[in-house]
């Protein structure tokens, strides 16, 4: 749910050539000293950072809900907030009408989650309901209309579904006890309402926020899917839902529905699905899946949901030494910004670098050579700024660390900062980035990076969790 930055950060120290370090401007130093605050989650509101910090307060963890314009008289403390190890503390932040939403702490429990709310002031953030009815499991809930669906555990069998309406705060039942499927699982929109795989992949589930909308579809055609730890994922197309139903498990399928028939589009054998991972979102109208398998170690797939458009972008030839760097310890998520997906690769020939696609061959390049020849870049972070730029922090053996930016091309990618600490990017304002930055003097704390010539961004959110 939450991690702390701490544990996140690379420690830059000063290399054989003497770098010129970027300066950071100080925001907040919200434990003063050399106590390190601790930062959870980062959502971009009103042009503003809304976060959530823990620190030290007379030996005991403390924590309050913050926003931040990056300046330091712009950033206040709204107001104060249960601390509690276990569970939620500001996750999965939404927007309704002028206001935020967040899974925040379970006062009563001391552990899980209820749902608040803030308007920006003290008086006007709480939990949604006085009597407790909002209260929810850490699962992520979603919205339809004015509707937040919610997922609840309990002593009985199974688990439980109902709606808040935000309108009114009452706390609708939807289906209590429900088994019908697995919270980790993921859904994806059709027809106004959330799709999900049953539990005992045999049959989808479609709800519209209602107790009446609750229904259970049984397509011709669909086969069974083996529950595999929950782990399906589906994906919103124009035309459908794409799936990966057993997405850990081998071999991998790609399988398509309009809520009416089922097809399945592509198979994969991996003969090792922990060795060859593979991610799997949305870019444009399309899906896009990068994969590892025995026979190719390395191809991008890109469906829009038919058989005719489900075709392979790039695989291993002419890359035959190629290999994606997917998702580690050691390698950077992909991002999605505007219509382009950034990831690492290595082609056999630059090393691992930053590349992007649209979902096509044409679209499918390297960005630049940024550790040049066959030297890897070693990229560890990537963040969208939205309108179709990125961050990529790497790890810089002669400087301790650096930031780019780019927009996708040669031509418009250049050094944006370099660090000799630790680092860690929190979110995008019209002018300046917002990162956790460690210090002698402060500990971990809050830092902006002025750049006037910033792309405007779209808004993101990061995580981060306990002191």
């Amino acid at each position: 749910m939450w991690r702390s930055f701490l544990y996140l950060g690379l420690m830059f120290a000063s290399a054989g050539d003497a770098a010129e370090y970027t300066p950071l401007r100080l925001v907040a130093d919200i434990n003063p000293g050399y106590g390190s605050s601790a930062f959870i989650e980062f959502f971009v509101w009103k042009d503003q950072a809304w976060f959530v910090a823990g620190y030290e307060q007379n030996g005991k963890s403390a924590a309050a809900l913050y926003c931040s314009d990056g300046s330091t008289n712009g950033t206040r403390r709204i107001k104060d907030i249960p601390w509690q190890r276990s569970g939620s503390m500001f996750d999965n932040p939404l927007v309704f009408e002028d206001r935020l939403y967040f899974q925040g702490p379970n006062v009563t429990l001391g552990k899980g989650s209820r749902v608040w709310v803030t308007d920006g002031t003290e008086a006007g953030t709480k939990p949604v309901s006085e009597d407790g009815t909002d209260v929810c499991d850490e699962f992520q809930p979603f919205l339809i209309g004015d509707r937040l669906v919610l997922s609840l555990h309990g002593s009985y069998e199974g688990h439980g579904l109902v709606a808040l309406n935000l309108h009114t705060g009452v706390t609708e039942t939807i289906a209590v006890p429900f088994d019908g499927w697995e919270d980790y699982t993921d859904g994806a929109m059709l027809n106004g309402g959330m799709l999900k795989l049953d539990l005992h992949g045999k049959a989808f589930w479609s709800i519209d926020g209602t107790k009446a909308g609750l229904k259970k579809l049984t397509l011709p055609g669909l086969p069974t899917f083996e529950n595999d730890g929950g782990f399906h994922q589906l994906l919103a197309v124009p035309n459908g839902v794409l799936m990966i139903p057993n997405g850990s498990k081998s071999p991998l399928e790609l399988w398509h529905t309009d809520g009416k028939t089922v097809a399945k589009l592509a198979t994969w054998d991996r003969s090792n699905a922990e060795a060859h991972p593979h991610w799997f979102g949305r870019v444009g109208d399309c899906g896009v899946l990068l994969l590892g398998d025995h026979t190719r170690r390395c191809c991008i797939w890109s469906s829009d949901g038919t058989a005719a458009g489900s075709a392979v972008v790039l695989d291993s030839n002419p890359y035959k030494d190629a290999s994606f760097s997917l998702p580690s310890a050691r390698h950077p998520t992909p991002v999605v910004s505007g219509n382009r997906l950034f990831f690492t690769m290595d082609d056999g020939v630059h090393g691992v670098e930053l590349w992007c696609t649209d979902g096509t061959k044409h679209g499918t390049h390297l960005v630049t050579d940024i550790a040049l020849g066959a030297e890897d870049a070693e990229i560890f972070e990537l963040f969208s700024l939205g309108e179709g730029h990125v961050l990529a922090q790497r790890k810089n053996a002669k400087s301790g660390g650096d930031l780019w930016i780019t927009d996708g091309t040669e031509d418009d990618s250049r050094r944006l900062a370099t660090f000799s600490r630790t680092v860690n990017i929190s979110a995008a304002l019209k002018d300046m980035i917002l990162l956790v930055a460690d210090s002698e003097q402060s500990g971990y704390e809050l830092y902006a990076l002025d750049v006037p010539s910033l792309p405007a961004p779209a808004g993101r959110e990061a995580s981060s969790g306990p002191p």
